[in-house]
């Protein structure tokens, strides 16, 4: 029988209200796993979110994090809009965790983002026994080949995401200044998954987005979660989304002062010029804009030839274009198109890759943070995303949830805010030493 190195346990609720619901999902995932040494949780933020707060942590204590999130889905539940908390507990001596909180980091993104890592990776608890072990062992049993392509650490953060403050306007949560202060500690290889708490969508394109973030047992408006993990068991991050790059670009030539607005594309009304580019009438673009930007969003073309999505929508005034991104002026973007099959198995498709570079081990529990605006795109098809993957990998245990921003890494790609993705941690039942 082979040896259980990570116990996972995951659990829903549909109640409405937020105190049972949270006892409710906690009680079943500690079914599987009832001693864990670490949970991760996602609410509803449409709920009183302090209900929640308090049923957690009467039954976890205070040792879990969490945020809000458009929507939620797991192995246990599949895709299901009603659910109202979804709860993953762990239970391993081979990970250990270290929990930092960068309260109002928004005023310093970037020195937050810098100091908070670096009190996560100061204050990291781990088992100076076990863990010299067990790189001592890797060290002698495997290739050098095998251990850069895996490092015993990673780091998880769940970042505030965008919010509309009263007077309608679209506050960035400054993510990607955020992963830059990150990185700028650790340096660019440092493996990373996460994603931006977020309010559900429908919320949004009513023109109000408020969202949440957990960590030590506490409740938080405008913080930013660090986790930094010490592993001794293999894992992988990957990063996949639904598009294909066209012959279309457009030149970003005008911006505001804080990167995030576009004033002008290729010289010229960026609306006018957008809808020129998609050939669509403006009256028709701006009648569902939402659809329409994430039919065909902004892409950076990497290195690799591989892109990012980088879309943006019109503003309330309907002159310019906000992106959730900071943008640089005389950016070239080739503007994607949304591919529906592609969309339809994109987690399959980065579960596949991954069991395919890991062929010799055993996946435990795959992690998943998908952008909200794939949702619109396949409306009342979500569904489908998720069985594809239980349908290729039925027994794998998953747990995920839509966001406004997606937090991912690759072995050939630095940590990125991603959009319109699907970002993916893996953690495999096997010990590095294997």
């Amino acid at each position: 029988m082979v040896k259980r190195n990570i116990l996972v346990g995951i659990g829903n609720s549909k109640k409405k209200n937020p105190y049972e619901a949270a006892k409710e999902a906690v009680a079943e995932a500690l079914q599987t796993c009832p001693k864990p040494t670490f949970s991760i949780v996602y609410t509803n933020s449409d709920l009183d979110q302090n209900g929640f707060l308090k049923g957690l942590n009467e039954i976890l204590g205070t040792n879990w994090v969490g945020c809000s999130a458009d929507k939620m889905f797991n192995s246990k539940a599949g895709y299901d809009p009603e659910l109202s908390i979804s709860v993953l507990c762990m239970q391993s001596e081979y990970m250990h965790f270290s929990v930092e909180v960068a309260e109002k980091y928004r005023d310093n993104p970037q020195k937050r983002g810098f100091e908070s890592i670096k009190k996560a990776m100061k204050n990291i608890k781990g088992n100076e026994y076990l863990d010299s072990y067990i790189q001592f062992t890797r060290t002698k049993k495997e290739k050098y080949e095998d251990i850069v392509r895996t490092p015993p650490y990673f780091i998880l953060t769940f970042i505030r995401g965008l919010t509309i403050n009263k007077e309608g306007k679209t506050i960035s949560g400054n993510e990607s200044e955020f992963l830059s202060g990150i990185l700028e500690y650790t340096g660019p290889n440092i493996p990373m998954f996460g994603g931006s708490a977020s309010s559900s969508l429908e919320e949004y394109e009513k023109g109000r987005a408020t969202n949440y973030q957990f960590a030590n047992g506490k409740l938080y408006l405008e913080a930013a979660v660090v986790i930094f993990v010490v592993t001794d068991i293999y894992f992988a991050t990957i990063v996949n989304h639904g598009y294909v790059l066209t012959s279309d670009y457009a030149a970003v030539t005008k911006l505001d002062k804080n990167g995030y607005e576009i004033l002008s594309l290729n010289g010229k009304d960026p609306i006018s010029e957008y809808c020129r580019i998609l050939g669509v009438d403006k009256k028709d673009y701006l009648r569902d804009s939402y659809k329409n930007s994430f039919s065909r969003p902004f892409g950076l073309v990497l290195e690799d030839g591989n892109s990012v999505v980088r879309e943006a929508v019109p503003n309330p005034d309907k002159k310019s274009l906000h992106s959730n991104f900071r943008l640089h002026k005389n950016i070239l973007l080739n503007v994607l198109s949304f591919d529906k099959k592609k969309t339809l198995e994109t987690m399959r498709r980065s579960m596949e890759n991954l069991t395919t570079l890991e062929s010799d081990k055993k996946p435990e529990i795959a992690f998943f943070c998908n952008c909200s605006g794939r949702r619109p795109l396949v409306k009342d098809l979500e569904k489908k995303d998720v069985e594809n993957l239980k349908k290729k990998f039925p027994t794998l245990n998953f747990f995920g949830f839509y966001s406004f921003g997606e937090v991912g890494s690759t072995k050939t790609m630095a940590a990125l805010l991603h959009s319109q993705t699907v970002t993916a941690l893996t953690i495999f039942n096997d010990l590095l030493t294997k």
